[in-house]
C-alpha cells in the first residue's frame, strides 16, 4: 500500500470517513494564470437495511486548495501555499478561482483536499492537476447562421476585435496582411525543400523557390532530389462550435483546455507535433511516387487507393492531405479575410476553361514566383495561401479523413486513417439541397466544419459548392476544379465518389509529419 493510500486509510480511522475524491477538478492555463474550476463531491451515504433509508456517513464541510510550484505531488494540506478554504458548494463549479502572478512556462501542482465535518481529508492524488501558464494568443470569430451577406456574416472576437482583414488585389494579385502579417502562423509558415525522412533540407526564397533562402539554385524542379517542395504550417490549437445563431471558432498558439484541438498536428499515438509539412504544389506522379517537384503535370485520373500508395512511397512519414489539415487552412483564411468568401479574398483560382478534352492544367510551380499569398479574378491563374498552391482550382484535390457513408458525414481527425470509414466519427449530419448547388448551411463542430445544406448562390453564405450521394460510400474531394466555375472554394467539398473513382479532374496533394524526436 503506498503512503497516501495507508494515510487515507488512517485519516478515516481517526477521524471519521473522508469524502469521496472531487466531482470535477480543472485547470486552464493563461497567460501568468491558472484559472481553476472545482466541484465538491457528494455527501458518502450507505443503505440502512433496517429502514430501507440511505444514511449519511461522511458530510462534505468543504475542499482545501493548495499549490506548489513544480510538477511534483502534494503530499498532504500542509505541503505548499493555501490558496482557498472553500465551504460554499459549487461556488467554483462554472466560475473559476484564478491564481494570478503565476510565471510563465514554469509548471505548478494543484491539489484539492475536501474534508468532513468531522475533521476526515481526503489526500488522494487523484485530486491533484499540474498546469503551466504561457503567454498566448487568442483570436476568434463567428458567424452569423441569419446573414446570408459572406462580407458581414463574419465578427472577430477574442483578441481580433479591432484587427483589420488580410485580402489580396483581384487585379495585381497584390496580398495586403491587414493584421495579420506578424501572427505565428504567418511568420512561421515557409517553405523548405525536404528530405525523405521528413527532415527539413533547406528553406526557399519565399518569392522565388527556384533559389535558395541563400540565393543559390534550389532543387524545387529537381526529380533527382531525395524529398519535395513543402511548406511549414506551425502548431495552431482549434476550438469550434456553435449555437442556434451563430458558428464559433477560437484560434490560439497553446491548449488553454481542453477544448481546445490540433488534430492536423497529431500523430497516430495522440502526440503533438509544433510543425508539419504540407506540398507547396498538387502531386506529380514520376516513378510509381506522387511528387512535389515544380515543373510536371498534376497527377490525375488515380483512384484514391493508389494515390496513397503513391503518397506513402516518399516514406513512412508520408501522406494524402486529411480533412483536418483541410479544415484548420479554411479556418485562418477566414480569421484572415474576416469573410466567407474565400474567392474574394484570396483569389479566383483556375475555376473555368477547363474539359475534359481540353484541362489546359496549371503545371506544378506556376506560382514559384508569387510569394506567400496570391490570387486574381483571372478565369484561369494560380492562387496561393500560407505557401500552397490551388487551394482551390484547377484540379480536385481527394483527402483522407472525410467520408458520407449511409447518408451521414463521417470524419477521422488524426491517423490513422482507411478508406471505407470504419472507426470514423458519425458526426449525425446528412447533406441536402441541390446536389451541385451552393452550401449555405454549414455545421461548426469540433471535427471540423461540416456541409450541410447546397441552397445557396455564388455570392451568398459560403459561396463553394457541395456535392453527395446517399447510396455509397463517399470519399472526399475539395477545392473544386477548372470546369467547376464558382463552386470553386476552400469550402466546396463533394461527397458522391467512391475511393475507387478516377477523373481527369481529380488528383491529391501531400502530406508529411514531423519526425519525432
Amino acid at each position: 500500500m503506498s503512503w497516501p493510500e495507508a494515510q487515507y486509510v488512517i485519516d478515516n480511522i481517526q477521524a471519521g470517513i473522508a469524502p469521496d475524491n472531487m466531482a470535477a477538478f480543472s485547470c486552464q492555463v493563461g497567460d501568468g494564470q491558472v484559472k481553476i474550476t472545482f466541484t465538491e463531491p457528494n455527501d458518502t451515504k450507505v443503505l440502512n437495511p433496517e429502514t430501507n433509508t440511505a444514511q449519511t456517513i461522511s458530510s462534505v464541510k468543504g475542499v482545501k486548495l493548495v499549490m506548489k510550484a513544480g510538477e511534483d505531488p502534494i503530499e498532504d494540506e500542509n505541503d505548499g501555499t493555501l490558496l482557498l478554504d472553500c465551504t460554499t458548494p459549487g461556488q467554483y463549479s462554472s466560475t473559476p478561482f484564478v491564481v494570478d502572478n503565476l510565471t510563465n512556462d514554469q509548471p505548478y501542482t494543484f491539489a484539492c483536499f475536501p474534508y468532513s465535518d468531522q475533521g476526515a481529508v481526503n489526500r488522494n492524488r487523484a485530486n491533484q492537476r499540474t498546469a503551466t501558464p504561457k503567454a498566448y494568443v487568442l483570436l476568434g470569430f463567428k458567424i452569423d447562421k441569419n446573414d446570408s451577406n459572406p462580407a458581414t456574416r463574419v465578427t472577430y472576437t477574442e483578441q481580433a476585435v479591432g484587427l483589420t482583414p488580410a485580402k489580396v488585389n483581384l487585379s495585381t494579385g497584390a496580398f495586403d496582411y491587414g493584421s495579420f502579417a506578424n501572427f505565428w502562423f504567418v511568420t512561421e509558415n515557409k517553405p523548405y525543400m525536404v528530405k525523405s525522412d521528413g527532415t527539413a533540407d533547406y528553406e526557399l526564397d519565399p518569392n522565388d523557390y527556384t533559389k535558395k533562402l541563400d540565393g543559390t539554385a534550389s532543387d524545387v524542379s529537381n526529380l533527382s532530389y531525395d524529398g519535395n517542395a513543402m511548406a511549414k504550417i506551425p502548431l495552431v490549437y482549434l476550438k469550434q462550435w456553435e449555437d442556434s445563431n451563430y458558428e464559433y471558432c477560437n484560434i490560439c498558439n497553446i491548449q488553454l483546455d481542453e477544448d481546445y484541438k490540433a488534430y492536423a498536428h497529431m500523430r497516430s499515438d495522440g502526440t503533438v507535433m509544433d510543425y508539419i509539412w504540407l506540398s507547396c504544389f498538387e502531386s506529380a506522379l514520376n516513378s510509381s511516387k506522387a511528387r512535389s517537384i515544380k515543373g510536371l503535370t498534376p497527377m490525375v485520373s488515380q483512384t484514391g487507393t493508389n494515390e496513397i500508395t503513391y503518397s506513402r512511397a516518399n516514406g513512412s512519414l508520408w501522406y494524402t492531405r486529411s480533412w483536418s489539415q483541410r479544415n484548420l487552412i479554411n479556418m485562418l483564411l477566414i480569421l484572415m479575410s474576416r469573410s466567407d468568401n474565400f474567392q474574394e479574398s484570396f483569389g479566383y483560382g483556375y475555376h473555368t476553361g477547363g474539359s475534359s478534352s481540353s484541362p489546359n492544367y496549371l503545371a506544378t510551380g506556376y506560382g514559384s514566383a508569387k510569394g506567400q499569398f496570391y490570387g486574381t479574378n483571372a478565369n484561369r491563374d494560380v492562387v496561393k495561401v500560407f505557401h500552397i498552391e490551388n487551394w482551390w482550382g484547377n484540379i480536385w484535390e481527394r483527402i483522407a479523413g472525410l467520408m458520407y457513408v449511409s447518408g451521414t458525414i463521417r470524419t477521422k481527425m488524426y491517423p490513422t486513417y482507411n478508406t471505407d470509414g470504419s472507426g470514423y466519427t458519425n458526426t449525425g449530419v446528412s447533406m441536402s439541397g441541390t446536389n451541385g448547388g451552393y452550401v449555405n448551411q454549414t455545421k461548426m463542430t469540433e471535427n471540423g466544419r461540416l456541409p450541410v445544406v447546397c441552397s445557396g448562390s455564388d455570392s451568398t453564405y459560403t459561396c463553394d459548392g457541395g456535392w453527395y450521394n446517399a447510396s455509397q460510400v463517399d470519399y472526399a474531394f475539395v477545392g473544386g476544379s477548372c470546369d467547376a466555375g464558382l463552386r470553386v472554394g476552400g469550402s466546396a467539398v463533394a461527397l458522391n465518389a467512391l475511393v475507387s473513382d478516377t477523373n481527369w479532374a481529380v488528383g491529391a496533394a501531400l502530406s508529411c509529419e514531423q519526425p519525432a524526436a
